[in-house]
């Protein structure tokens, strides 16, 4: 609900920028394209902060914003992504907020596998790197 005026407020809206999204690939795709791009999500918590909501509210909001930035990656054909999503550094972290991007990881990432078939509808693999050893074994799984 915290979130509500940051997202589109109605089906015009979200008709609208999707029209928008394919006329802006449309004209990106007239020059070269990368095959690969990487994105580091940093700044969600501050985001947050400043606007007088809560952190979880900000990792929440960071994730959908990557969700849009992957649909302009499928719209222009780039063919591999590298998300930077949470460093060894981020476990020094409140015990609290390490759990809460935990579940909101799981929660996300199996919401990317249910969609409509997103993730296989697209060709689109996952794959976690890094030290898994520190992750909780339903993300894991999940990815």
């Amino acid at each position: 609900a915290l979130l509500k005026p940051f997202l589109h407020t109605s089906i015009y809206d979200y008709e609208a920028y999707i029209l928008f999204r394919k006329l802006i690939a449309n004209v990106l795709k007239c020059g070269p394209i990368p095959r690969h791009v990487a994105f580091i999500m940093d700044g969600n918590r501050r985001w947050a902060e400043r606007r007088h909501l809560k952190r979880q509210d900000g990792h929440l909001f960071g994730f959908l914003k990557l969700k849009e930035c992957l649909k302009w990656c499928l719209d222009l054909g780039i063919e591999a992504v590298t998300v930077y999503a949470f460093s060894i550094e981020n476990f020094k972290r409140p015990a609290a907020e390490v759990e809460t991007l935990m579940k909101l990881a799981y929660d996300k990432l199996i919401e990317l596998a249910d969609e409509e078939g997103f993730l296989n509808k697209n060709g689109v693999r996952v794959q976690v790197i890094g030290d898994l050893s520190l992750l909780p074994p339903n993300v894991l799984e999940a990815a």
